[in-house]
């Protein structure tokens, strides 16, 4: 069921951010653009012959390995990599309708947060639309499991999200936190939690290609019973887990339910958009 609230937000003006691409590690350009009523979050890239437009939607998803990325299914080139932290930005500062442009296959890491994205978007200023937004209202509980992680949406009166970290290692071990953003201020609780990584597997990453971009600038380094840069706050792993499943949960829009989840990632976060957005269709058939 959709409900209808206040009107549509898109920017004032026009954005350039730029910095280093977290997993290929090249420079990296973005322009956020203002788009009229009901375009939704758009992405498309600047170094391609062709305009290839691809919304940001579940279907849109094309890899999820350590990111989520979305593409054109047509056009193999047309993908866009990294996008969920600024994805997560945009749905903290309350806008619906962006065009951006991307001068190559990745979004720029900047700290490795959501924080700096959101300050750019809040400073260059939000413009009201005539349209009013709809948001999906959850009202039948949804799921989506591999082995021992899982991810639930249950109905709710608002927008909740109650994460358990759970890793066998010293430094993270278990952990729990619950963001609800009608109680809860997004860019200061969510928003400045860093990705992290272990220092155990940066030789492999690299090999794979992954994580060429990463320095203590754009992520938190774990070591075997420390972590080599300072933390933001005592629990920032599963700040930085919700900050994820923040990014991942906007391929569908606004929706409001209470989110479980219990050692996800992207791929399972993806898993139940799709499941998400085939309600969407069904209601709207």
């Amino acid at each position: 069921m959709y409900i209808e609230n206040e009107a549509q937000q898109t920017l004032k003006k026009e954005i350039v951010v730029e910095g280093i691409s977290l997993h290929s590690g090249e420079d990296a350009k973005i322009r956020l653009m203002p788009a009229a009523e009901n375009t939704g979050i758009v992405f498309y890239r600047a170094d391609l012959n062709q305009k290839i437009k691809v919304k940001a939607k579940p279907a849109s998803v094309v890899n999820l390995i350590r990111n989520t990325t979305i593409g054109s299914h047509k056009i193999k080139e047309a993908k866009i990599s990294t996008i969920e932290h600024l994805m997560a930005a945009i749905w903290g500062s309350g806008i619906d309708n962006l065009e951006i442009e991307v001068s190559g296959p990745e979004i720029p890491v900047i700290d490795g947060s959501a924080f700096p994205y959101y300050q750019e978007l809040i400073k260059s200023g939000l413009r009201k639309q005539q349209a009013p937004r709809k948001v999906y209202q959850i009202e039948e509980t949804i799921f989506a499991r591999e082995e021992d992680s899982y991810i639930a949406i249950l109905p709710y009166d608002g927008f909740k999200i109650s994460y358990t970290l759970d890793y066998d290692h010293p430094v993270i071990g278990s952990s729990y936190f619950e963001f609800e953003a009608e109680k809860m201020d997004f860019a200061e609780e969510i928003s400045k939690a860093r990705t992290f990584g272990f220092a155990s597997e940066v030789e492999k990453l690299h090999e794979q290609g992954l994580a060429l971009g990463g320095s203590l600038d754009n992520a938190v380094l774990i070591e075997a019973d420390k972590t080599v840069n300072p933390l933001r706050f005592e629990n920032e792993f599963v700040r930085h887990k919700i900050l994820d499943v923040v990014g991942d949960m906007f391929l569908n829009g606004r929706i409001r339910g209470h989110i479980m989840a219990v050692k996800s990632g992207h791929r399972l976060h993806v898993k139940l958009a799709e499941k998400i957005r085939e309600k969407m269709l069904e209601e709207e058939n």
